[in-house]
């Protein structure tokens, strides 16, 4: 409060005040008791003088004493004065007060010598006999020119104090009123001067939290009216600003966080200065939390470090493509200086390049299997062909079991053609779902029913089991039938003689959960990730006479629906396919 400038001019007004009136006070107060003292003096004087005349009488010729100190103690008992007369070897003869044959030679008073030499004498000082300071002054008693003695007179300093100590107590009330009325009248003018400042701080205050429309009075046309029109016209200037920045910001902001790259910068110091939304995704980090820590304590990848230090140290644009361990993904960042007459920090650009990976590898993988599984069946229609062309057409046994079997196989390619094209229309979202609301209870059975004949064939036993009650759900009923019937197919397909499927569903967690399970030759741990993906097929599978797609197809409806579904095996032990559907419509 009081390092305010209202206050300190306060302050500066009240010890300017309180210096002048201490000196004032301090030169009244000596002033005071000067003119005190000299009138004393003269009084002294004039009283010592008449007394000097009324001792010439008795000290002239033969001295009366006695009678001179009853006539001294007659004059001096009704006033404080104290009368000494001393002769001239300094022997008091008479004293007002005192017993003058107990008290001590006088001749080294100054006083006393001063009156014998000079004619006049006064000294002040502590008089250890009554205990307080006194003034004297004496002059010499003289007898036709000679002098026979000197006469003193005292008087205690008490009354000089005292009037001197009440001027100096007036002055103090004085000095204390002034100093109140000056602080009062001070802080007053003060703050009527400083309103201004005052005004501009508060408005600077909420300017800095942000409300930009701040004014100020400018109606004083002095200094202060000066400098309220010129915070004004900042203040407008100031906000306009702002506002073209955060515009700027905005675009910018909008720019990088649409931007499917991530993006980050930073300063000369390695420190996050921005980091985009795509490199929450890239690196699984919360990119607001990124902002001022540095770039190699957040982002745990070596590479990334050592391309921002390369890029920092030389100034030049820096590009590495590698494998991140940590995050599992495939990157390809790129460090470019950014540069205002000397390099002041860097951007990074980083490409998260694992879905094209994943897609490079999946067309390779897609080719291979097509080529495998479109290669074996048109080489074994060729063969018979061949075989036919040879002259085998001739026998119509073996001609209509190659015809049989170029018709299997032929059924077998178109199967797996509509697959790819079923596939491909589901992934692009061409295929159009025909929702109705259906009981899963019956498109299970309804499944069962068609693939039981195949159970029967290998005296397969297929349960069903219902955990809790379930609600009706919004399906396209011929799509899920077929994944129903295509993962009742695989089970009995890998289960052996005497196996046994158990069918469970239910609902818990505002799903309906469909769970197929069996106890045939199960999945190898190293295929389970990938039986959702097309073409895939385990080497149990290969002789199977399916195309692979099955799982696949069945992963993106059950996708389309809102919903999913999952493997879990153990080879040798069996499988289980579990689907869940949301009980709200998709």
């Amino acid at each position: 409060m009081f390092r305010s400038i209202q206050w300190r001019i306060t302050i500066a007004f009240a010890i300017l005040i309180l210096a002048v009136m201490s000196g004032f006070g301090v030169y009244l107060t000596n002033h005071v008791r000067s003119i005190q003292m000299d009138n004393l003096r003269n009084s002294l004087k004039d009283q010592a003088t008449l007394l000097a005349g009324i001792s010439r009488e008795y000290l002239s010729g033969f001295p009366k004493q006695d009678e001179l100190s009853l006539e001294i103690r007659r004059i001096g008992q009704p006033s404080e004065e104290r009368i000494t007369v001393i002769d001239t070897n300094g022997k008091v003869l008479v004293d007002s007060e005192e017993d003058a044959s107990t008290m001590e030679n006088h001749a080294d008073r100054p006083e006393f010598s001063a009156a014998l030499n000079e004619g006049y004498g006064e000294s002040s000082r502590f008089s250890t006999t009554l205990g307080y300071e006194m003034i004297y002054v004496a002059v010499p008693v003289t007898s036709e020119d000679t002098i026979i003695g000197a006469v003193r007179v005292a008087l205690p300093l008490i009354e000089v104090d005292d009037m001197v100590g009440s001027v100096v107590a007036s002055i103090i009330v004085a000095l204390l009123i002034t100093i109140i009325l000056v602080i009062i009248s001070g802080w007053l003018v003060a703050r009527i001067l400083t309103r201004p400042i005052r005004e501009v701080t508060e408005a600077s205050r909420r300017i800095s939290s942000g409300e930009l429309n701040q004014r100020i009075n400018t109606g004083a046309m002095d200094e202060t009216g000066d400098l309220a029109r010129s915070f004004n016209t900042m203040s407008v200037q100031l906000a306009e600003m702002v506002n073209h920045m955060n515009e700027d910001r905005a675009r910018l902001s909008g720019i990088l966080d649409n931007i499917a790259d991530g993006v980050i910068m930073t300063d000369i110091e390695g420190n996050i200065i921005i980091a985009n939304e795509a490199i929450r995704t890239i690196f699984r980090v919360n990119n607001k939390t990124l902002i001022g820590k540095p770039l190699i304590e957040k982002l745990h990848d070596h590479e990334i470090g050592e391309l921002l230090n390369t890029c920092l140290e030389t100034g030049n644009q820096q590009a590495i493509q590698f494998e991140s361990n940590h995050y599992k993904r495939y990157i390809n960042a790129i460090a470019v200086p950014v540069i205002r007459d000397r390099t002041v920090g860097a951007l990074l650009l980083f490409q998260d390049l694992t879905e094209l990976r994943n897609l490079q590898t999946m067309r390779r993988e897609l080719i291979g299997n097509m080529s495998h599984d479109f290669r074996t069946p048109l080489a074994g229609i060729k063969a018979m062909v061949e075989t036919l062309s040879d002259g085998a057409i001739d026998d119509t046994n073996v001609a209509m079991d190659f015809l049989a079997r170029i018709e299997s196989e032929v059924d077998r390619l178109t199967q797996m053609v509509s697959e790819l094209t079923e596939l491909s229309r589901i992934e692009t979202g061409s295929s159009e779902l025909n929702l109705k609301m259906a009981d899963i209870r019956f498109l299970i059975n309804d499944a069962i029913n068609r693939i039981k004949p195949q159970a029967e064939r290998k005296n397969i036993q297929i349960v069903v089991e219902s955990k809790t009650e379930i609600p009706d759900i919004n399906v396209d009923r011929e799509r899920i039938l077929q994944v129903l019937i295509n993962l009742l197919h695989n089970a009995v397909k890998f289960t052996g003689q005497n196996g046994r499927i158990a069918i469970y569903y239910g609902c818990e967690n505002d799903e309906v959960r469909v769970d197929i399970v069996d106890n045939g030759i199960g999945i190898a741990e190293n295929d389970l990730p990938h039986v959702f993906e097309r073409f895939y097929m385990a080497d149990r599978s290969r002789t199977g006479g399916g195309t692979g797609m099955g799982l696949a197809i069945a992963k993106h409806v059950i996708e389309a629906h809102h919903g999913k579904i999952t493997a879990q095996s153990t080879a040798g032990k069996g499988s289980t396919f579990s689907i869940f559907f949301p009980v709200s419509a998709p």
